[in-house]
């Protein structure tokens, strides 16, 4: 009688039951994954800045303080446009500008706005539109982005334009106001609600503030 081949031994140890073969066979190893190239991650990319704020300046406007202003709005999330149309306003870029009230230089801080946000030597450009531009950025915050709000009030103070309900019936706030527009170009400003609280007046100023 023949013996099996070793192939047939082989067979029919899948089938039969007995002890253990000494391998796995065939029939009981479980199928190999498919082979998946491997995915290099794509190359890190250097973060892009995001593009400067747009400036539309005035030929007379000075080249050395536009880019200082250019330089020193951002820092506090004010539009360099909205600080140089206040410049414009307030003392057609005269550094050494002084008004009736004691206001002084450029931004023409009186001597409680310069305290109130650190400023030391009105005079200094640096100082002065740091000082300037923080105050506008408290008043954005104060007036939740209303420029024709926060105008007036740069001019006449938060509590004239609280205590009228929007931009105060004077003839120069209200002068000064359409020319800070008019130099800006929009009437909303994002703001930093972590500045300031908003005005407890504002509800009641919202719906009137431009029609006064």
């Amino acid at each position: 009688m023949p013996r099996p081949s070793k192939d047939t031994s082989r067979r029919n140890a899948c089938c039969q039951v007995g002890g253990p073969p000494t391998y796995v066979p065939d029939c009981m190893r479980e199928p190999e994954p498919p082979r998946v190239a491997a995915v290099k991650p794509p190359p890190r990319r250097a973060p892009v800045a995001p593009p400067a704020p747009v400036v539309v300046a005035r030929p007379s406007w000075p080249l050395p303080i536009v880019n200082m202003v250019k330089t020193i709005a951002p820092e506090y999330k004010v539009h360099p446009q909205l600080v140089l149309s206040v410049i414009q306003t307030e003392s057609n870029f005269d550094t050494v500008a002084l008004s009736p009230k004691n206001a002084k230089g450029l931004m023409q801080l009186i001597p409680e706005t310069a305290a109130r946000f650190g400023v030391r030597n009105a005079y200094d450009a640096q100082q002065n539109v740091r000082g300037g531009t923080a105050y506008l950025q408290w008043l954005l915050a104060y007036y939740q982005g209303d420029v024709t709000l926060a105008a007036a009030a740069y001019n006449a103070g938060e509590g004239a334009v609280d205590r009228y309900r929007g931009v105060p019936p004077y003839a120069e706030t209200r002068a000064y106001v359409r020319k800070v527009i008019d130099l800006f170009g929009a009437y909303f400003h994002p703001f930093d609600a972590g500045v300031v609280e908003p005005s407890p007046r504002l509800s009641a100023i919202k719906g009137v503030a431009l029609s006064r």
